[in-house]
């Protein structure tokens, strides 16, 4: 099957949110990162069946195949998962992340299970109107103080990663190397699935930066970086709202925010301040059952889970 007519499947199946991680272009970035895929395609009686395959290695020269959000088609979730047994049998276990949820072996998301989504066709001003009043305000008092946000060539990238390299220590979580970012830039540069990296300049210095991706008709904001100085005059409301003025110029017709936590969760989730801030746009929340394990060789399957307990 060639480019034009996978991402046509993708679109014909297109999971709730995150299609862009099923796209043609995530393979491509995939196997840019050393990394094997496959890509399945079936047509049974019982329905469609289609999943991009990711390969990741596990200790002792086994490893495991993960197809974020996906599979996706028209069959059951059962019928799915059965398919990409056959095809996939070499593996460890398979690790899935189905629109459907069904009876299988819950864990950790790798991916959002929960979002929230930007209705652009509503049109700036509506969409701004919609938008929580403390938000509304920062997004003007960044543009007063004169914060200027653009679409920038892949030359930015440095900045990106020094600002990456702040935000991870201030808020304490762990990025991808460097070489990630890199190739996601590079290797999506054409065809339908397009990353894109957006920054905000304040007295000429790069305080904020967002990768996007494009995908059929969807804008999602996949990483996002603030530098630790001038705080204070609110870069990251002006560049989410230039990225999402930007979107609707360029006709797309949704906004993902691509990661909010669950609903109900408290101020202990280490998402909670992200997710008031997304939530502050407005928006729509969507949500997916999460990602699943299906074990293939059970000893080692067995083995793989009771070493990950050990570690945490």
């Amino acid at each position: 099957m060639d480019r034009a007519t996978w991402n046509e499947k993708v679109k014909k199946y297109t999971p709730p949110f995150g299609a862009f991680l099923q796209s043609w272009e995530w393979g491509v970035f995939q196997e840019a990162l050393g990394r094997r895929i496959e890509r399945i395609y079936e047509e049974r009686e019982f329905g469609s069946t289609l999943a991009l395959a990711v390969q990741v290695h596990l200790p002792l020269g086994q490893f495991y195949w993960y197809t974020p959000k996906g599979p996706i088609g028209n069959a059951t979730t059962e019928k799915m998962t059965r398919i990409l047994r056959e095809k996939l049998e070499d593996g460890t276990f398979l690790r899935v992340e189905p629109a459907v949820p069904s009876r299988m072996q819950k864990v950790k998301d790798v991916q959002p299970s929960y979002t929230t989504i930007l209705d652009l066709t509503k049109g700036e001003d509506e969409i701004l109107a919609s938008t929580k009043s403390k938000t509304r305000y920062n997004i003007r008092l960044a543009q007063r103080k004169g914060v200027v946000s653009r679409i920038v060539g892949p030359e930015y990238l440095p900045d990106f990663l020094r600002l990456m390299d702040q935000t991870t220590q201030r808020d304490r979580f762990t990025a991808h190397p460097s070489i990630y970012y890199e190739q996601l830039l590079k290797t999506l540069d054409k065809g339908e699935a397009r990353a894109s990296l957006a920054i905000a300049e304040f007295e000429g210095r790069v305080i904020a930066a967002n990768i996007l991706i494009d995908y059929q008709g969807t804008r999602t904001y996949l990483y996002g970086a603030t530098s630790n100085l001038h705080r204070n005059v609110m870069a990251q409301y002006a560049l989410h709202w230039f990225v999402i003025e930007d979107a609707i110029q360029k006709g797309m017709s949704q906004f993902d925010f691509f990661g909010i936590a669950p609903d109900g969760a408290d101020k202990s989730h280490p998402w909670f301040g992200i997710t008031r801030y997304k939530l502050g746009y407005g928006g729509k929340t969507v949500s997916m059952p999460g990602t699943f394990e299906i074990p293939m060789k059970y000893v080692m399957y067995s083995l793989y889970r009771t070493a990950k307990k050990l570690r945490h």
